[in-house]
């Protein structure tokens, strides 16, 4: 009789099991590289920032928990229109939009910046992601201050979900494109695959 009662508790617990993980709803986060195989985005010294992400991207979509599941757009690099862009990622009905871009100025190293935009209709889950980004990546010393702006992108204005762009490293200084290419991409990519992997 014990073993009969035994056989049925392992049952039941094996089934509230089950039930318990296909409740368990898959968050899901489109990752958007910044620019294609046709606009390269900013080149330096025959660097553009296009090829300087694919590795990056590629590293961050590598080592993710089972209830994240994160899309790499457009991984080959085809020519988008912003509208192509945005349909397609409309149709992946992401709960997050990430595009990640390098920025380009002169005033030196460490140039990192979260960009919003206040057209996104869900303008406020986009910040709290975004500043929930920024706390995990400025573990990193190299990006200890990261700012934010709110400037209109297109592209976030147009996506379905909450969105903002990561503008990570300054294309125009050497320091950045050279960490970005070695050590500092591992660095980067294990504080933004925390991130990811506390989406849910």
């Amino acid at each position: 009789m014990k073993k009969y009662l035994l056989f049925i508790l392992f049952c039941t617990v094996s089934i509230m099991v089950k039930a318990s993980d296909d409740d368990v709803k898959t968050f899901t986060v489109v990752i958007d590289r910044g620019h294609d195989d046709v606009d390269r985005g900013a080149i330096v010294e025959d660097e553009s920032e296009f090829e300087i992400l694919y590795a990056l991207v590629a590293e961050i979509t590598g080592e993710l928990t089972s209830d994240v599941n994160v899309i790499y757009h457009n991984p080959t690099g085809v020519h988008l229109s912003i509208e192509e862009r945005a349909a397609q990622i409309n149709a992946l009905k992401p709960d997050l939009v990430i595009s990640i871009h390098m920025g380009f100025s002169n005033n030196g190293p460490r140039q990192a910046a979260i960009v919003l935009n206040d057209k996104n209709m869900e303008f406020a889950k986009s910040k709290e992601h975004a500043s929930s980004l920024i706390t995990h990546l400025t573990k990193d010393a190299y990006f200890s201050t990261i700012r934010t702006e709110v400037n209109g992108t297109a592209l976030l204005e147009k996506v379905n979900a909450p969105a903002f762009m990561l503008e990570i490293g300054n294309m125009n200084a050497a320091r950045d494109r050279y960490y970005l290419q070695t050590n500092g991409s591992k660095r980067v990519s294990i504080n933004f695959t925390t991130f990811l992997n506390d989406l849910n």
